[in-house]
């Protein structure tokens, strides 16, 4: 219907004024405290285009629509807003697509036959995964769901640096804790990793490797150090509800000899130089301070840098029409190198996504959580999860816009009241399947209920309300600005709260009228349930 609204203005403003035809204006849903449905500025911003006085605008536009019968009532209102209300068979009629649609309710065809490749957490393979790496799991699996419901096919994929300085170190801080752990003393490794969690590993290599392991043996100790701490990393995920499609070792990129061709492809196209003795690649013959990087150290070893170019030329080149990867701001220095690679590869630029996320700080109250005894430098996911469960952990690190640091408050997150936003909305899913086990009222005959019943105005509130739910799915597959969904989950929730204080459900006077109402919060609970299937929490039938 905005679309509706924004057409019909448009042909308006053309007919008025043609010199302004081209004009950009914004048609949206109207304020809560607003007798309206949808609202425009196009009066307003008319006005600063042609010098007139907008209220006079709104008038004249208000006038025009009117001539052309249109399927809405407009009301040119003060500093110059035109606002629009639908008669109420708009709204019955997508109560009762709501009621019809059920678990699909808010999926579309748009994207049919379009692939996507989704790239997420690639945790350090060195330890646990922190809190912050942990932001990035559900965010990029609300991206792959909310692409799902657009109609993309999606493969979810991590990529394992089991290579390089940072494994190098893992091995000489295990041999130290392996060593010491069977009574000999040796100093700490230069640059070790710092906790127990390193400790932890260590005796469960003595228990599967045994006790008789030589030097020349830290290789095995190293590779079983890898893969016990990547097993306990992606259970950490499963119980996020995360999991890969595909999972890509930077070894096998190596050993396959696909990063090695990546770089002797470079070198033809002309796209690397030599300085000190190492290899730097330069997009467009041209020594960019923000695209260099060096892909062969001058001792001679490839850098992570020139196995991403290999792992990119495979996205770019696997026939995907969108490929997005979500990385930790610290990688904010690493995104325009990607975004050259699109060019060499012949990738449409715009249809790669490096979407970065900030940090998270874990507070209790106005404590802030520095870190882990574990861990040794910071808070684990792990930890956070099992003290708080999953849906909290998950509902908290998706509040904020991705682009804001989070203070993950461990408190709130605990709490059971209301206080808690995943509480609110969980609490306004039972409520209402406590409703139904009170009216004893079967699915089929919702379906049967004559909704012009419904005509007060927290009726329709909720009504609109819950209409603007596919927008925002569609919205967030274009925007990924994730934190949208959880804050309308949580809107919705507080209206359907307000509603039932005001409104009697089940009217034992009027059993059409509670028929209706039913039907209403039952799409309510469809909409709650379908939105919070996204973010990866389950519905609660029960608190």
């Amino acid at each position: 219907m905005k679309d509706t609204i924004k057409q019909s203005l448009q042909k308006a403003i053309g007919k008025l004024y043609p010199e302004a035809a081209e004009v950009q204006f914004v048609v949206d849903y109207a304020p809560d405290n607003v007798d309206a449905d949808f609202a425009s500025n196009a009066a307003m911003v008319l006005g600063k285009r042609l010098g007139l006085k907008p209220v006079e605008l709104a008038v004249l536009l208000k006038e025009k629509l009117d001539q052309e019968d249109a399927d809405f009532e407009v009301f040119a209102v003060e500093p110059g807003f035109l606002n629009f209300k639908l008669p109420k068979e708009h709204w019955y009629k997508e109560l009762g697509q709501i009621l019809k649609s059920g678990v699909k309710y808010g999926e579309s065809k748009i994207y049919k036959g379009q692939k996507a490749r989704v790239e997420y957490v690639s945790a350090n393979p060195t330890g646990p995964i922190h809190i912050g790496n942990a932001r990035g799991g559900p965010y990029g699996e609300v991206i792959c769901k909310v692409l799902e419901a657009g109609g993309y096919k999606v493969l979810r994929e991590y990529i394992h640096n089991d290579i390089g300085g940072q494994v190098e170190k893992l091995g000489a801080t295990m041999w130290y804790w392996y060593k010491k752990l069977l009574g000999e003393e040796m100093p700490f490794p230069e640059g070790g990793y710092q906790g127990e969690y390193p400790k932890e590993v260590a005796e469960a290599a003595i228990k599967k490797l045994g006790k008789g392991l030589a030097e020349k043996a830290l290789p095995k100790l190293t590779d079983f150090a890898l893969k016990y701490i990547f097993e306990e990393n992606l259970q950490t995920l499963a119980d996020l509800g995360i999991k890969f499609d595909v999972i890509v070792k930077e070894s096998d990129l190596h050993t396959s000899g696909k990063t090695e061709k990546a770089i002797e492809e470079l070198k033809a196209k002309k796209l690397t130089v030599e300085k000190d003795g190492a290899i730097w690649f330069v997009p467009n013959d041209e020594f960019l301070e923000d695209r260099e990087a060096v892909i062969v150290k001058s001792n001679g070893q490839t850098t992570y840098f020139a196995s991403d170019i290999a792992y990119h030329k495979e996205k770019f080149t696997s026939g995907y029409d969108l490929v997005i990867d979500v990385f930790g701001s610290n990688h904010h220095g690493h995104v325009p190198k990607l975004q050259a690679l699109t060019k060499i590869y012949g990738f449409p630029p715009e249809h790669f996504q490096v979407l970065l996320y900030q940090y998270v700080r874990v507070k209790k109250g106005q404590e802030v959580v520095k870190m882990s005894k574990r861990a040794g430098n910071f808070v684990t996911a792990r930890e956070v999860l099992e003290e708080v469960g999953r849906d909290s952990m998950i509902f908290l690190l998706l509040l904020t816009a991705v682009n804001t640091h989070v203070d993950f408050d461990l408190d709130l997150a605990k709490d059971t009241s209301e206080k808690n936003p995943v509480f609110r909305v969980q609490y306004a899913h039972a409520r209402i399947n406590s409703i139904f086990v009170k009216a004893r009222v079967s699915a089929s005959k919702l379906g049967q209920a004559d909704l012009k019943h419904l005509q007060t105005r927290e009726e329709l509130g909720l009504m609109r309300t819950l209409a603007k739910y596919p927008e925002l799915v569609a919205g967030i597959s274009e925007s990924f600005a994730i934190h949208q969904l959880p804050h309308y989950l949580l809107g919705l929730a507080d209206g359907f709260h307000s509603f039932y204080e005001k409104i009697h459900v089940i009217n034992a006077e009027d059993e059409k009228l509670t028929d209706a109402r039913l039907a209403l919060v039952k799409a309510v609970q469809t909409v709650l349930a379908n939105g919070l299937q996204l973010l990866s929490i389950k519905p609660l039938e029960k608190m």
